[in-house]
């Protein structure tokens, strides 16, 4: 896919390159799919191949630290090519991009010792506030147990979150810990996207530096210390922008094989191929694509061709994302019930599917709270206090 607009050729040139070099790695990933699930976690040689491919962190690292620092089309495209192949290892490769672009907010002394080594650090994150934090003299101290940090087995360094209380307040902050200071749990055994090795991080009186915190607030409105060294526009982004992206490129890549793979199911069955619908099924399916799709490079073109994005820009994009996942997941469902008894078995590459976008459509990213902000902006109501991530 070209991304004609992208202002700078040798940042396209590169783009169409990774999403090129995504392509060819899928067929391996596609064989690996199956021991995937097994290990509940993305294979060594797989992350390794990511990497040695420049498909790791460094798409979205900061150029300041030998990272590519391109736009959000490339974590979103490269993402859609993998989740062809394999939903789990998608999903963890998008993350790899979209946790080197957060600590890309933190302060500088957190980004110089996160890419002391170069920008292939990889770094699992787990947002919601978990650990208890006690203040001590130059930093924290936290202990807690973050669940659902997906990709945590090949992580160098952890963003964990706990409260800060302050004149009475609590308010979310986002804490970085490098690996040594946390062990992982190996507690992720579920019906879908089994291969993210989601796992729990736990942290027991880890001191973690004041320069090593950031607030969820900085992250929610893209304005953190980050921005003093890093003053690309990709370090100004809201949360609202990249979170669910991140996670959508997965989930498209995933729809659009269960989509061929129907189609080419359907084709070899007569009795199949012949029914009014099935056909009705097929156009409804690829209907739901192009919509997915179009509103997504929306979304795309406006990242790279606005300066800001104003709460109701936010609150559109939040929208948007949310009826993507919900014509992904739906369409995925109709297929799946129109696939047989046969598509429950383990060896139909159809249940996984089915079993990976329910699963990728749970994730907090797409709650109802997305199409609320849009809700209240249209009735003249005010911002809901109680919905932070906005």
């Amino acid at each position: 896919m070209v991304v004609s607009d992208i202002e700078n050729p040798t940042g396209l040139a590169l783009h169409e390159e990774l999403v090129e070099r995504a392509r060819a790695l899928a067929p391996a990933i596609r064989e690996r799919t199956r021991r995937t699930e097994m290990l509940r976690a993305v294979p060594r040689e797989s992350i390794e191949e990511l990497i040695g491919a420049g498909l790791g962190g460094r798409i979205l690292a900061p150029r300041r630290y030998g990272g590519d620092e391109l736009t959000l089309d490339t974590m979103y495209d490269v993402s859609v090519e993998l989740g062809r192949a394999c939903a789990s290892t998608a999903w963890c490769a998008a993350l790899l991009p979209h946790d080197a672009h957060m600590v890309g907010f933190f302060p500088q002394c957190a980004q110089d010792a996160v890419w002391e080594d170069g920008p292939d650090t990889c770094i699992a994150a787990s947002l919601a506030p978990a650990a208890t934090v006690q203040k001590v003299e130059g930093g924290y101290r936290l202990t807690g147990r973050h669940g659902f940090a997906s990709g945590v087995d090949h992580a160098d360094w952890v963003v964990v979150s706990g409260l800060i209380k302050n004149d009475g307040r609590a308010a979310n902050h986002h804490f970085l810990v490098r690996k040594g200071d946390f062990t992982i749990d190996d507690d992720w055994y579920a019906a879908g996207m089994r291969g993210t090795g989601s796992k729990t991080i736990v942290v027991d009186d880890v001191f973690v530096p004041d320069g090593y915190v950031l607030p969820a607030t900085a992250l929610v409105a893209g304005d953190g210390p980050g921005r003093e060294v890093n003053h690309g526009p990709l370090y100004r982004q809201p949360l609202a922008l990249h979170a669910g992206l991140t996670f959508l490129g997965p989930m498209m890549g995933t729809a659009l094989d269960a989509y061929d793979h129907f189609v080419e199911w359907a084709r070899g069955r007569a009795q199949t191929a012949g029914s009014e619908i099935v056909q009705e099924a097929i156009a409804q399916a690829a209907a739901d694509l192009d919509l997915a799709r179009l509103a997504i490079r929306r979304v795309l073109t406006a990242a790279r061709t606005s300066t800001s994005l104003e709460l109701a820009d936010r609150a559109q994009i939040l929208r948007d994302y949310n009826r993507v996942a919900e014509l992904l997941t739906g369409l995925v469902d109709r297929l799946f019930r129109l696939s047989g008894t046969s598509a429950f078995k383990e060896a139909s590459p159809m249940q996984q599917k089915w079993r990976d976008i329910r699963m990728m459509a749970s994730h907090v990213s797409f709650t109802r709270a997305n199409d609320q902000h849009y809700g209240r902006m249209v009735l003249g109501l005010e911002r809901d206090p109680k919905l932070a991530v906005f």
